[in-house]
């Protein structure tokens, strides 16, 4: 296992120390919350496609679906994308 020293303002210390046993799975959650913004602020610019967001925020897109609906994001669709989800 490595081994990684982090400094953290003392107010986001104190917030942590109840979780000191559990402080991997704590990150590993906030990088997947961090990573689904991400491509959810991806798609809502533009820039990527719906699939291609959640392919970066490593989810399914029938979860990551949940998670724009949750956001208040709707998906953009066009003709052509909603006659290929019917076939």
């Amino acid at each position: 296992m490595e081994t990684l020293q982090l400094e953290v303002p003392i107010e986001f210390s104190a917030k942590l120390l109840p979780y000191r046993d559990r402080l991997p799975e704590v990150l590993l959650l906030g990088l997947q919350q961090l990573k689904i913004q991400e491509a959810l602020l991806l798609y809502s610019r533009g820039l990527v496609s719906f699939g291609r967001a959640a392919e970066l925020s490593g989810l399914p897109e029938r979860e990551m679906i949940r998670h724009a609906r949750a956001s208040g994001m709707q998906p953009r669709w066009t003709e052509e994308l909603a006659k290929e989800e019917l076939q």
